[in-house]
């Protein structure tokens, strides 16, 4: 069993959580870091993860982001309300201390939850048993057990998704079906918090409903259904997406988390997904 788990949310998390504001003098605050302490936080959630799983704290894979070049070559907008926002004090120290694990991976170009997928379905190959270790809701595009899932509240069951509450976690367990259904909903609805616009006027309840009725096995109807609802936006509301077809594929590479064969280790390229063709 590994546990593949994105090291920049739990570092963050550890990091803001043990920051001190300190008063210097009158009118004068600043911040400063307890580093053991939050190094203390980052091991203490993986123990509680591994004892649950019946693993070891070496089978802890520590995936870190390096940059999202790849992204920002196809968007200049894509995470570009993040710019210049620093990381909490420490952060930056202790990524470097973790990244001598023996399982710690920070790969050119590519993100975290990039380096996950291409790990998870690399071990889907071998049939090796693993655990998604992330807050990111991204990752559901990849089967599997997900664990860690901050919510603002319970979620709720879908055909192919199961929720269990365990390890001081939500465990959200994911058949590959139900993943292929989420990717073509990320494809429709895009992720504004990243500055992925998606298809006009479809949000996250609209593209759960088009995509609910996608015949799986026919993956060049579902992609051109995804073409169409596009078009049908651009007429609705008089806007100019130029190509909509080469529109929905930049916002389909945007949103997508890397699977295993798209990123090359030795020259750190990206190969970019292509819709299905007849």
């Amino acid at each position: 069993m590994k546990i593949l788990l994105d090291a920049d949310m739990l570092l963050f998390a550890a990091t803001s959580a043990t920051e001190v504001e300190v008063q210097l003098g009158e009118d004068v605050w600043t911040r400063h870091s307890q580093l053991p302490a939050a190094r203390e936080h980052y091991w203490n959630q993986l123990a509680v993860w591994t004892e649950f799983y019946g693993c070891g704290i070496e089978d802890v894979v520590h995936c870190f982001t390096d940059a999202s070049a790849f992204r920002r070559e196809l968007s200049p907008e894509y995470k570009h309300s993040r710019k210049g926002k620093p990381k909490p004090i420490g952060f930056k120290a202790l990524r470097t201390e973790l990244l001598c694990e023996d399982l710690a991976f920070m790969y050119s170009r590519i993100e975290a939850d990039d380096v996950i997928g291409i790990l998870a379905t690399q071990l889907l190959l071998s049939d090796e048993e693993y655990v998604i270790a992330s807050g990111d809701k991204d990752l559901l595009q990849i089967p599997g057990r997900h664990i860690w899932t901050p919510t603002s509240k319970d979620p709720e069951p879908e055909e192919g998704l199961t929720i269990d509450y365990a390890a001081d976690s939500v465990i959200k367990i994911t058949t590959a079906d139900y993943s292929e259904r989420f990717t073509y909903r990320q494809y429709l609805q895009g992720d504004t918090t990243d500055g992925i616009p998606g298809c006009p006027g479809i949000g996250e309840v609209k593209a759960k409903g088009i995509v609910s009725k996608f015949d799986l096995s026919r993956p060049v109807d579902c992609w051109e259904e995804i073409v169409r609802t596009y078009e049908e936006a651009q007429r609705k509301k008089g806007l100019d997406l130029h190509d909509a077809s080469a529109f929905a594929t930049q916002q389909a590479r945007l949103v997508r988390i890397l699977r295993r064969d798209e990123y090359c280790f030795d020259t750190h390229t990206v190969t970019l997904w292509n819709p299905p063709t007849r």
